[in-house]
């Protein structure tokens, strides 16, 4: 599966993943998967799995995050898909 084919589906089930996670899957590297994406609601679901921005999207403006994703943010921390065998399982159901 590509980049567009997950982050659709993560759009779709409303269901945040690292950038790892991601990458594990469609390889390269987590820190430049998304460059030149657009920052907006689709994209908003992937995520950065450390630090004090855990579970926000890198370099997000408020509004420029689905606001699903952002209650999720604020409400369900854990609520996050870490590594690509996880992602791989949740992508065939």
């Amino acid at each position: 599966m590509d980049l567009e084919g997950i982050v659709t589906k993560l759009d779709a089930r409303k269901q945040r993943a690292t950038y790892g996670a991601v990458a594990g899957i469609v390889g390269g590297l987590a820190r430049g998967l998304m460059n030149g994406r657009p920052k907006n609601h689709k994209y908003s679901w992937v995520v950065a799995k450390t630090g004090q921005r855990r579970g926000w999207p890198t370099g997000y403006e408020k509004h420029q995050i689905h606001p699903d994703c952002l209650w999720q943010i604020y409400n369900g921390p854990e609520n996050i898909i870490e590594d690509p065998e996880e992602l791989i399982t949740w992508l065939k159901r």
